[in-house]
């Protein structure tokens, strides 16, 4: 029976074409999933990076009088607070006491101020209220930083670094060492 002009009749691909097309598929999904999960990774590990970077500033600093413990006041709202609080302070050589401090008594009872996330007026306050002290201040990244602030974090792709203000370490009486400075210095592998 001839098959009528109106009517067409479907022909399925071969086999190998189908394998193919699946193939440049799966191909296309594998370099984003690859991506992503290369980021997961990496935003997993930026907390504990953060606390080693922090408490290797501390270890870097000295202060006019010896203390027997540092005391590290997280104000604000910190992104990587819970790494900081559970990083064991005794791996640097100094005792070390984390807490969580509301900015109006960071001047008071704190030796280093964390800084994170705080609506800018407070941030104001506080650093009015330390700037001049012996109270080293370390602003998280991403936060912003602002003019008394001594060490600034920031996230670069493969590494964390910071940012060193040297006028403000000047006025509060903390020695550091100048590694410190110099690594604040350095820039993130070039290509």
């Amino acid at each position: 029976m001839p098959s009528s002009p109106c009517h067409r009749q479907r022909i399925a691909p071969p086999a190998q074409f189908t394998a193919v097309l699946l193939a440049f598929a799966l191909l296309l999904q594998v370099p984003a999933a690859a991506w992503a999960q290369a980021g997961a990774a990496m935003d997993a590990r930026r907390p504990a990076e953060v606390s080693q970077v922090l408490f290797g500033i501390i270890s870097y600093v000295r202060w006019p009088m010896a203390r027997p413990e540092v005391r590290v006041c997280m104000v604000g709202a910190p992104r990587y607070g819970a790494a900081i609080v559970d990083t064991p302070g005794s791996s640097t050589g100094q005792r070390i006491r984390v807490k969580l401090q509301p900015a109006g008594l960071a001047a008071s009872e704190c030796d280093v101020v964390y800084m994170g996330s705080l609506p800018d007026g407070e941030r104001e306050h506080l650093l009015a209220q330390i700037i001049g002290k012996p109270i080293l201040s370390v602003a998280e990244p991403g936060t912003g930083c602002t003019v008394g602030t001594m060490f600034c974090l920031r996230l670069a792709d493969a590494q964390i670094g910071f940012d060193v203000n040297l006028d403000a370490i000047a006025r509060s009486g903390l020695r550091v060492h100048p590694n410190a400075l110099q690594i604040a210095r350095r820039k993130g592998p070039q290509p």
